[in-house]
């Protein structure tokens, strides 16, 4: 499966810094770039959690949707202020320029949706670099959501799942749509909700490696090949394996499931053409995962449920790519998206910190002193030299 390139943004998320003597504690720049890193982490686990938390709910028919809803967006905007006020706290335009950060908010394309309006944002202050770095990182992230909530990806993306989206990322090879609505309080909804947590977890964990890696100073593309974080990433990836088949172990992706449509006593039922048909137009109830058969509502044979989401990956190239088919495909799908987002995030950040690993060894060294004769040798107490003798051996 060969993701699409197109989808990923070049957004320059600067993740982690090389580590640094104690000496550097004090340096302006550094002070600002661990700030950038910390506060923007900040940002990234408060939009996926508010998502998922919301969704979840609404699934449930818990809250009316559609999400975010007031709440989550009045915490998602504090947080967006803090992380703000922080950043122009410890950074200057001049820090950041010095670290790599561009003078403006181009770093995707300016598409008709979110990318351009991104694009747009002028970046004249440390407050506005923030709001740029948030722009960018909530439509990569919105996009993500999307995938994982298939049943609602138009509503994340606030209508629209292409370019024109003003709130996710194109989010790719998008037909057939899974068909939009609430899973319910069910076995399915159970098995979205695992699945996205596992996800998201996933997705927060190998940033988190790939950036540790990167403290040393090596690139985002000898991180994926280091022994210690190989073992790490495939550690995760089990984790991630586990808790969706622990949820969604015989379950098959498919964008728009049987369902039946009850309309008298019993299993009696009439066929419908949509869910809303049956509700709004014959009155009926929808009985998920089951099938209108001469007039009796019967069970969809097959040993697997179906669930709501994309039949084809997203991210696959050229569209449509291969069918997914069973809960192995939607996990392969899942690892690549992942990935794609990781490598956005992650791939700018190592060419600051090397810049900045740089930038410290070209300063000046202190000049040696003269040198001297030798001088005679200092007498050494008995005492002494024998504890000397002794930690030196130890």
């Amino acid at each position: 499966m060969k993701p699409i390139r197109t989808l990923v943004y070049a957004v320059p998320i600067l993740i982690a810094l090389v580590a640094v003597p104690a000496t550097a504690a004090t340096d302006p720049n550094l002070l600002c770039h661990k700030t950038v890193v910390k506060q923007l982490e900040k940002y990234k686990k408060t939009h996926l959690k508010l998502h998922r938390n919301c969704l979840d709910k609404q699934n449930r028919n818990l809250i009316p949707g559609p999400c975010l809803d007031a709440t989550a967006e009045a915490k998602l905007s504090l947080t967006e202020s803090k992380v703000a006020a922080a950043i122009a706290k410890k950074c200057t335009t001049t820090n950041l320029s010095t670290l790599g950060y561009r003078t403006d908010c181009q770093y995707g394309a300016a598409t008709p949706g979110v990318g351009g309006a991104c694009a747009a944002l002028p970046v004249t202050s440390a407050t506005e670099f923030a709001a740029c770095m948030m722009c960018w990182k909530g439509a990569e992230f919105s996009r993500f959501v999307s995938t994982l909530y298939a049943s609602h990806a138009t509503e994340v993306c606030d209508g629209a799942v292409d370019d024109t989206s003003p709130t996710c990322s194109a989010v790719g090879c998008t037909s057939p749509l899974p068909t939009q609505r609430d899973l319910g309080d069910n076995a399915e909804n159970d098995c979205q909700r695992g699945m996205a947590k596992a996800s998201l977890n996933y997705l927060l964990k190998r940033e988190k490696i790939l950036d540790k890696c990167m403290l040393l100073g090596q690139s985002y593309g000898a991180c994926l090949v280091d022994p210690k974080a190989q073992l790490q990433l495939a550690k995760a990836e089990t984790q991630k394996e586990t808790l969706i088949l622990k949820f969604c172990n015989n379950y098959s992706p498919v964008a728009d499931p049987p369902f039946c449509c009850r309309t008298g006593m019993g299993q009696s039922c009439t066929v419908a053409t949509s869910r809303a048909d049956c509700v709004d137009n014959l009155g009926g109830s929808v009985s998920e995962g089951r099938t209108c058969t001469m007039g009796t509502c019967e069970n969809t044979p097959g040993p697997n449920k179906s669930l709501t989401w994309w039949e084809h990956c997203p991210i696959n190239q050229p569209c449509p790519g291969p069918t997914l088919g069973d809960i192995d495909g939607v996990i392969d799908c899942v690892d690549d998206v992942a990935k794609a987002s990781s490598a956005t995030c992650s791939a700018s950040s190592s060419r600051t910190a090397r810049r900045v690993r740089r930038r410290r060894h070209r300063r000046r060294r202190p000049p040696r002193r003269p040198e001297r004769s030798r001088p005679r040798a200092a007498r050494t107490p008995p005492a002494v030299a024998v504890a000397s003798t002794a930690v030196q051996a130890a």
